[in-house]
């Protein structure tokens, strides 16, 4: 049996009250930036948010700078039964019959949860499952986890949402049969002129940046290597924002190009606005990306950006008009991007204008949020009648 479109469901029902978002959020990427980007969509429409977390990092931290509410949960995987059984009770004890998962380990706990506790689920899938390199340990429990996420998606019969339609395509076959939809990534509206430039970004030089963890996948070397080509004037600077395994040796290769003083690793950062405002260029030399939010940020703020031409970034940008569009993994053609933007003032300014008004249109923080309402209302008219088991 066909799965009924989403669009069945009537926009005339009301909005839930309460929701629960559940993630890891160990570290602050662009999943924990979309959980709290929604959340305080959500919150804007009088609907109370919990958050259910494994960490209590810096999303936590943020979240409760808004006024959202935090529940931390055991991140012990040995103890994932009895987590989900507390979740459950949490939820039951809040009367919250809505749940949003992001992430493999996310979802596997609140599939758990329906055996005590009937709530509907929905799922959101930001990228593809990324190689994980830290240890053969590691690597296997990560594999169970996807294996147990593919099993408790058709249990739980959730609705699945793909932030572009590149990954809906990839994951068809394993989500067949279920309710699917793209919901693209928004943000909110900012103007240029509310921030301040960061020291490490003088007017002196020309500032190429790239923001997020610094893994394979993400193609900071890419970025170093271009930057070494003799063609690259000596006043352009990379500054990387964010930390990750790959750091030591992204240092390592610096250095041995002799771009000490040209490549500088800033860490993490919590004012990325900042930096997005005043930089002259933003790098994406991804191996693949799904939607990620330092784009869509980039995009409000008007910045000229180079990325990868994969996945969700080549299905958002169009080349030489909103971007400048590189093969993945291709030294030269980025080389020659980068070079093409500083002597191109006229291009910079195109792509900025382009850009800006592209995120105005398609990706708002009020057209995400009123999408993934669209897909709450319909469970709302699917919701299970089962009543909960008595988990007090």
């Amino acid at each position: 049996m066909k799965p009924a479109p989403l669009e069945a469901a009537s926009l005339r029902l009301p909005d839930p009250d309460r929701l629960a978002i559940c993630t890891v959020g160990e570290i602050f990427g662009g999943v924990e930036r979309h959980v709290l980007t929604i959340a305080q969509g959500f919150a804007a429409r009088d609907i109370q948010v919990t958050i259910f977390l494994f960490h209590d990092g810096e999303l936590a931290a943020q979240a409760r700078t808004d006024g959202i509410e935090i529940a931390l949960l055991s991140p012990h995987n040995i103890s994932l039964l009895l987590t989900s059984w507390r979740f459950a009770h949490s939820l039951r004890e809040r009367s919250i019959r809505l749940v949003h998962a992001h992430g493999y380990k996310a979802t596997v706990l609140c599939a758990l949860a329906r055996l005590w506790f009937s709530f509907s689920l929905v799922k959101t899938e930001h990228g593809l499952p990324e190689p994980i390199s830290s240890g053969q340990l590691s690597t296997l429990r990560n594999r169970c986890y996807y294996l147990i996420e593919h099993i408790a998606a058709r249990l739980a019969r959730m609705v699945v949402c793909y932030v572009t339609d590149d990954l809906r395509t990839h994951y068809a076959r394993q989500h067949r049969r279920l309710i699917t939809t793209v919901i693209a990534n928004g943000v909110k509206t900012v103007d240029r002129e509310h921030f301040s430039r960061p020291p490490d970004l003088p007017t002196c030089w020309f500032n190429l940046l790239m923001v997020g963890r610094l893994e394979l996948i993400k193609g900071h070397h890419w970025a170093i290597r271009s930057i070494a080509d003799a063609s690259i004037a000596p006043h352009i600077h990379l500054h990387i924002l964010g930390t990750g395994e790959e750091e030591e040796q992204l240092r390592r290769l610096s250095e041995s190009l002799g771009l000490r003083d040209r490549v500088h690793f800033l860490g993490f950062r919590r004012n990325v606005y900042e930096y997005l405002a005043y930089c002259d260029v933003l790098l994406i030399p991804s191996i693949h990306e799904g939607l990620p939010y330092t784009l869509l940020e980039a995009m409000a703020l008007a910045v000229p950006t180079i990325a990868s031409q994969v996945g969700g970034l080549a299905e958002t940008l169009q080349d030489k008009s909103t971007a400048l569009l590189v093969p993945p993994q291709d030294k030269q053609a980025l080389t020659q991007a980068i070079q093409l933007l500083y002597t191109n003032e006229a291009l910079r300014l195109h792509i900025s204008i382009g850009v800006q008004q592209l995120q105005a249109a398609k990706y708002s923080v009020e057209t995400m949020t009123e999408q993934y309402l669209m897909v709450y209302r319909r469970l709302l008219i699917n919701a299970p009648d089962t009543a909960p088991l008595n988990i007090a």
